[in-house]
């Protein structure tokens, strides 16, 4: 009896524990209408979210107005999605641009075709007191599909960036710049915005230009790397500006390539200004050479000017170059008796700058000691010149020589200098009486102790091309700082004997057998009648 008791005990006791597991996997009551055979597919996929439109996001910072807020979705069920509503649930900061209500709403008019993308764009204000960093939000969708009644919706959490905005300074640290020098310019790249300036390329666009005022900058790309807001990263360069440009304003201009604070390459272009300062404020000028020749002994011209109404006695000239490149051919000291009130001088200093300083600004310091209104007066001023290489062109060996079958006019280029040429180009003209049209010829790179042939295919605007043609031989090309020059030659090139030459003298001997064989029958005619007449008269005198 009571192992009967035990038993109905434990069987009580094991339906209660088994019970509600059974029930919790069993199958709840279908609500009205539902059948047990559909499944709840999801029909929709959140892709992206983030501030801009469609394709183009921008950047965006508290206090911003009426924003343009993007949210990407893909259409991954079977069929088609229309009447498309998106309400999006954000922190209190950010509110409706476009609702009254509060509500923020967007609506796409189309429909989605199965497995396409649609986008909805919401509109907002986004508060002052907002830091930058990133959100969360819930969005709403609701839409319907195609040919079935009723209306889905879904919701999906999602993360996006309040990115700030960048914004892009560029400025000289010092805009005065020094003539006859060679300048360390420092430019500051600055963000006074709310998001960084990522990856920072500054490109210098007007080498070219400046090269060709004697303006040298001694590189053309920086890497600035990232600038953080309300920051500044700097990048140098060294500058040599020629004296010429005294007193002038400078602006150059550089392209600059960033990242946005929403990973947009963002390209653009500033000016810098600079200011070059007077030649010189004290009572002597000096004028220096913008350039000497590398690799060749010559005379370095510096002009030595009084500025004042009194004359200067006893002027005592020291040079020191401050290269090991620059030397100077004979004593640095120098020594000039007078110079009248506003009057000038040269000096001519031996000097040679060795390869080691190619392309190169050398500096050098000029010390002056003179007598001036009896009061010995000490001065020191500093000079750039900027050290070019030698490029020495001549054209030699112009002839004419049949190629293929075809009429060529050839030559020789030869570069004795000590840098290559850059960019060289023949042209023939015509010249005087020629029948030759202008022609040309690209050459490329002039190296130098090398021989470098051209052959111009002379063709005629009458024919064939005969006799002795005078032709205009016109070399051009560029020099290590991309300036222009041009060499010019006047040249005969032979052809060979004019045809029309041949018939004259053709035409010549046969007027000229002509005219004999005419005299040779005249005179033939007047020997007959002679020689008739002759025997009628002793007829006549016999008969008498």
């Amino acid at each position: 009896m009571i192992y009967k008791t035990i038993l109905l005990i434990a069987v009580l006791l094991g339906g209660q524990l088994i019970m509600p597991i059974y029930a919790q996997n069993m199958p709840g009551p279908l609500p009205p209408g539902a059948s047990p055979f559909e499944h709840d597919f999801v029909d929709v996929k959140l892709l992206d979210s983030y501030f801009g439109y469609q394709n183009q996001k921008i950047e965006v910072q508290p206090g911003d107005q009426n924003v343009p807020f993007t949210m990407i979705f893909s259409n991954i069920g079977t069929e088609d999605i229309t009447g498309i509503n998106g309400f999006l649930d954000l922190p209190a900061q950010f509110s409706s641009g476009t609702s009254a209500g509060g509500v923020i709403e967007a609506e796409n008019a189309q429909t989605a075709p199965a497995g396409s993308s649609f986008a909805l764009t919401f509109y907002l204000n986004v508060d002052k007191s907002l830091p930058i960093h990133d959100y969360s939000g819930t969005v709403k969708l609701t839409y319907t599909i195609v040919r079935e009644n009723g209306q889905r919706q879904i919701f999906f959490d999602f993360d996006f960036k309040l990115t700030g905005k960048s914004t892009l300074n560029v400025k000289a640290d010092n805009p005065f710049l020094q003539p006859a020098s060679n300048n360390a310019v420092a430019i500051k790249v600055s963000d006074p915005g709310t998001a960084p300036l990522n990856s920072v390329v500054v490109t210098l666009l007007q080498q070219n230009a400046s090269s060709s005022s004697g303006i040298v900058i001694d590189q053309n790309r920086w890497d600035v790397g990232n600038v953080q807001p309300n920051s500044a990263n700097t990048f140098s360069l060294n500058a040599f500006i020629p004296q010429s440009m005294a007193g002038q304003t400078l602006h150059p201009q550089f392209s600059i390539t960033y990242f946005d604070g929403q990973g947009n390459q963002i390209t653009t272009s500033r000016t810098v200004d600079f200011i070059v300062g007077p030649s010189t404020m004290s009572s002597i000028e000096i004028s220096s050479p913008s350039y000497i020749m590398m690799g060749v002994m010559q005379n370095m011209t510096l002009k030595i000017e009084n500025l004042t109404p009194s004359k200067m006695n006893n002027i005592g000239i020291t040079i020191t170059p401050n290269s090991n490149g620059l030397q100077i051919l004979k004593d640095n000291k120098w020594f000039i008796q007078e110079i009248d009130p506003l009057d000038s001088t040269n000096l001519y200093i031996p000097v040679f700058a060795d390869s080691s300083i190619q392309d190169q600004a050398v500096s050098y310091d000029v010390n002056l000691q003179y007598t001036k209104d009896g009061a010995t007066i000490i001065e020191k001023q500093s000079f750039s010149t900027y050290i070019r290489p030698v490029i020495d062109i001549s054209i030699y060996g112009v002839q004419v020589q049949e190629i293929a079958g075809q009429k060529m006019i050839i030559g020789n280029v030869l570069n004795q200098g000590n840098i290559k040429a850059q960019f060289g180009q023949v042209t023939i003209d015509p010249l005087e009486s020629s029948t030759i049209k202008e022609s040309s010829q690209y050459m490329g790179d002039l190296d130098i102790d090398a021989p470098t042939p051209f052959n111009v295919p002379a063709t005629s605007t009458t024919g064939a091309i005969l006799g002795d043609q005078k032709i205009l031989v016109t070399l051009t090309y560029k020099d290590s700082l991309l300036q222009p020059h041009t060499i010019t030659q006047i040249d005969t090139v032979s052809f060979g004997t004019p045809v029309i030459l041949q018939s004259n003298v053709v035409s010549s001997q046969l007027q000229l057998v002509i005219l004999v064989a005419i005299a040779a029958g005249v005179g033939g005619i007047v020997f007959k009648v002679k020689k008739k007449k002759i025997p009628l008269e002793k007829k006549i005198q016999e008969s008498s």
